[in-house]
């Protein structure tokens, strides 16, 4: 009777495994999911910072242009001024078109981290467009109570 026993047990795992595994790798692929989508919408508000910035952890640490940035309150309010005095140079909003590219995503836990070239195109109101500019980005984010949010990140120019 034992040996039985431990034959349908060896038996039921065999056969129970591939549905656990299968399980494990759909909520990571759904979780690489809800990453990208963070990504690209905080790519699609590149013209609205303070919508962005509702993606962003208030710990986050941005790292381009050759500085850090950890306090994100001030860092947004540079990127404001810059933004507004940009727009009123500009007269007014440009067309502006960004895309990612590339990306690739690895999930540890509630931890994922991505890379990605980000493609942008501008075209200030009565200006020809800017040729295609790209960046290397790498993310990490935190996913907290359910929901990833934008903990890291460090920008490149693409060469």
């Amino acid at each position: 009777m034992k040996i039985f026993s431990s034959t349908v047990l060896l038996i039921v795992a065999i056969l129970l495994s591939p549905i656990a595994l299968t399980d494990t790798l759909s909520a990571k692929q759904g979780d690489v999911s809800d990453v990208m989508a963070v990504i690209e919408k905080w790519a699609e508000l590149e013209h609205d910072l303070t919508a962005q910035a509702e993606l962003v952890r208030d710990d986050r640490v941005q790292i381009g242009g050759g500085i850090r940035q950890s306090n994100q309150a001030e860092n947004l309010a540079v990127q404001l001024m810059r933004y507004n005095a940009l727009m009123e140079s500009w007269g007014g909003e440009p067309e502006m078109i960004v895309r990612i590219e590339d990306p690739l995503v690895r999930v540890y836990g509630d931890v994922a981290v991505a890379s990605f070239m980000r493609l942008f195109d501008i075209a200030p109101p009565g200006e020809r467009a800017n040729n295609t500019g790209a960046a290397w980005f790498s993310m990490v984010l935190v996913k907290d109570k359910g929901e990833w949010k934008i903990a890291h990140h460090h920008v490149s120019p693409a060469s």
